[in-house]
């Protein structure tokens, strides 16, 4: 379908949030935002995809009379190119590589501005360049859910001196390491070690917590 019948029919297409994350995962993801609700700072998406978790969990926020920012920056345009051949090259799928360039800033707006985040902050580029100003000073909660190895150890270099006391990271695709699946966990892997941080892991989300 092209880009702009998606547009036109995004009133039906997308009546509902069009939510990318396992249940589980957007549990957790929530439960986090509810844990940091009295820490200072934005909450804060990597990889938003299709916006559909960044309108459930701004709806949230809001009726928990948090109003925090909410960013969300991606890409818009799936994969850097660099960056899935590295996690090829390690043996995920090829034909993964093409995921996610439906997407559209365009797209993602009107999303999830009809599901009342107009306030819903849209940063377009690459974590690991995107410049320093267009990221929050103080972020309370993240979600990181860029399924590669480079952009989740880049962009855990880039949340985490961010991150307030008491914040909390939630990394998705942090799955059992084999040839098919996503590489996040290695790039997880290498910023806890490097920083002597805990491993937690659970259901294949691995979390970040800044002491309080």
């Amino acid at each position: 379908m092209k880009r702009t019948l998606k547009h036109l029919l995004a009133p039906l297409i997308y009546r509902f949030p069009p939510v990318g994350l396992q249940p589980e995962r957007l549990y957790m993801y929530l439960d986090a935002i509810w844990k940091t609700k009295d820490v200072p700072g934005a909450l804060v998406e990597i990889g938003c995809s299709l916006g559909g978790t960044a309108a459930v969990a701004n709806q949230m926020q809001k009726r928990l009379g948090m109003n925090k920012r909410y960013v969300c920056i991606d890409t818009f345009n799936g994969f850097v190119k660099e960056q899935i051949d590295a996690d090829i090259a390690l043996g995920t799928r090829a034909d993964q590589a093409d995921l996610f360039r439906d997407s559209d800033v365009g797209l993602v707006r009107k999303i999830v501005d009809r599901h009342g985040g107009s306030n819903i902050e849209l940063v377009v580029g690459d974590i690991a360049r995107v410049p320093d100003s267009q990221i929050p000073e103080v972020v309370s909660c993240c979600l990181l859910d860029v399924d590669l190895q480079i952009p989740t150890y880049e962009g855990l270099k880039r949340i985490y001196p961010r991150l307030s006391p008491g914040g909390i990271i939630v990394v998705d695709d942090c799955e059992e390491l084999d040839k098919k699946t996503w590489k996040a966990r290695l790039g997880y892997n290498q910023f806890i070690e490097e920083n002597g941080l805990p491993s937690d892991l659970q259901l294949n989300v691995g979390f970040i917590r800044k002491p309080a």
